[in-house]
C-alpha cells in the first residue's frame, strides 16, 4: 500500500469514527430531559388552618389569610369576617362568622354559631350554643344562655334567610336581663318576662316555657 493510499485510508477511519462519536452524542442528549423545558414547580403552601389571623380596618379589606381558612388560635383586626374561629378573638366588628368556638369580644357581633363566650355591646346569633353577653342580645335559636339588658330569642331576629340553611331542632335556653322575650322553649329571669308560648305569657321576675 502506498503512502498516498495510507493517508487516505487514515483520513476515512477518522472521519467515521468522528461522525459516529458526533451522532452517538447527539442522540445521547435527545434522550436525556431538557431541565430547561421542564415547568418549575412552586411550592405549596398549606392553608387548611391558621393559628393566627390579622386583619384590616373595618371596611378596608381582609386578612393575612383567606376568610375560608379556619382558625385555631387567635384572631384579631378591625372587622374580622371568618368562616370559622376556633380560640381567642378580638374584634371591632365581627361580621358574619360562619362559626365561633372559644372567647370572643367585640362592639358587634352577627354570627352563625356560637359556642362559648361571646361579650359585645350589641349583636348575636343564628344558633347560640354558649354564653352571649350584651347589652342588646338577640338570637333565633338559643339552645344556650343569654345575658343582657335586652334579650330576644325568635326566628329572623338576626338578619332573614341570612345564612340560608334548615333551622335545627328546638332546644332550651336561658335568658337573663332586664327585658327578655321568647318564643322558644326554656326559662327567663328579668324584670319583665315574655313568651307567647308559655303558660303566662307576661309576667315579671320570671317565666317559663316547656
Amino acid at each position: 500500500m502506498g503512502a498516498k493510499k495510507r493517508k487516505r485510508f487514515l483520513a476515512a477511519i477518522v472521519t467515521v469514527c468522528a461522525g459516529g462519536f458526533l451522532a452517538a452524542t447527539m442522540l445521547s442528549s435527545s434522550s436525556q430531559p431538557s431541565f430547561r423545558s421542564q415547568p418549575i414547580k412552586k411550592p405549596v403552601v398549606n392553608n387548611s388552618f391558621t393559628p393566627l389571623q390579622l386583619t384590616g380596618l373595618p371596611f378596608f379589606g381582609g386578612g393575612v389569610f383567606d376568610q375560608n381558612t379556619p382558625v385555631y388560635g387567635m384572631s384579631v383586626g378591625g372587622m374580622v369576617h371568618q368562616k370559622e374561629i376556633n380560640g381567642l378573638s378580638v374584634a371591632g366588628i365581627h361580621a358574619f362568622n360562619k362559626k365561633k368556638s372559644g372567647l370572643s369580644f367585640s362592639l358587634l357581633d352577627v354570627c352563625h354559631e356560637s359556642r362559648g363566650l361571646s361579650i359585645f355591646a350589641a349583636g348575636g346569633a343564628e344558633r347560640n350554643y354558649g354564653v352571649s353577653a350584651g347589652f342588646v342580645n338577640l338570637a333565633e335559636h338559643n339552645n344556650g344562655l343569654q345575658l343582657g339588658l335586652i334579650n330576644q330569642e325568635k326566628p329572623d331576629a338576626v338578619i332573614e334567610n341570612n345564612f340560608s340553611q334548615a333551622d335545627p331542632p328546638q332546644g332550651f335556653g336561658v335568658q337573663t336581663g332586664l327585658i327578655n322575650y321568647s318564643e322558644g322553649k326554656g326559662l327567663q329571669f328579668g324584670l319583665w318576662n315574655t313568651n307567647p308560648n308559655a303558660w303566662l305569657k307576661h309576667f315579671p321576675l320570671f317565666n317559663f316555657a316547656f
